[in-house]
């Protein structure tokens, strides 16, 4: 039975599956005139059945269950996903990440870290209900870092230690334990503590978040 067979089966409706290579939505559903759309990455196609009904039940009503499933199988295949590499923009008006980056790597973890790094685009508005400071992309080996904090009021310890975090990650991986990701184990922790300016930063961070949040003016 085809994958579109076991959605149409569990779903009881028609489906128009559109297979993508898609590498940031994995799955998306739209109910229109009695039809599902479901466009689907191609890695779907590779699990097994069981998986397969799971997207139904999910897409039929949001099942936690099944979201937990999903999510762990594109854990587990997130090789399969073909990750573009974004534009690299490095100078900030304020602050050269570049320049920030190479410094902590030879001062700290003795330039063992081999990511690039970017300023991340301009942000939605949910975004900035969202905010993210900075990220790590495994796939990519890409440092990337949110452009709110390119702002004059942002002290460079608090872009340095959102850097530093980043860097971390790159050289600690996210682990399991006992079937759970475990984001920041102890060697993590322990590794970050090491930039001297750490708790300084996460206190301004936390008396200015919504100066952060708001999105910047253009000059």
């Amino acid at each position: 039975m085809s994958l579109q067979q076991i959605l149409e089966k569990y779903l009881k409706a028609k489906v128009e599956l559109k297979i993508t290579d898609n590498a940031s939505v994995f799955l998306r559903a739209d109910y229109r005139r009695r039809v599902w759309h479901i466009r689907l990455h191609w890695m779907f196609q590779k699990a097994e059945p069981s998986l397969q009904k799971h997207i139904a039940r999910y897409i039929d009503d949001h099942n936690k269950e099944s979201s937990s499933l999903i999510d762990r199988f594109i854990e587990d295949h997130w090789h399969w996903v073909h990750h573009r590499m974004p534009p690299i923009v490095t100078k900030g008006k304020i602050y050269d990440l570049e320049k920030l980056f190479k410094n902590l790597n030879r001062d700290f973890l003795e330039n063992k870290v081999t990511a690039k790094i970017t300023w991340g685009p301009s942000a939605s508005r949910r975004a900035y209900e969202q905010l993210q400071m900075g990220s790590y992309s495994t796939s990519k080996n890409l440092i990337t870092i949110h452009p709110h904090l390119d702002q004059k009021f942002v002290p460079q310890y608090v872009v340095e230690g959102t850097i530093f975090h980043e860097m971390c990650h790159a050289l600690v991986p996210v682990r399991k334990v006992n079937g759970r990701r475990e984001i920041h184990p102890p060697a993590f922790k322990t590794m970050e503590t090491i930039y001297p300016h750490l708790k300084k930063a996460l206190e301004w961070e936390g008396k200015n978040l919504s100066l952060l949040m708001r999105k910047p003016r253009k000059k």
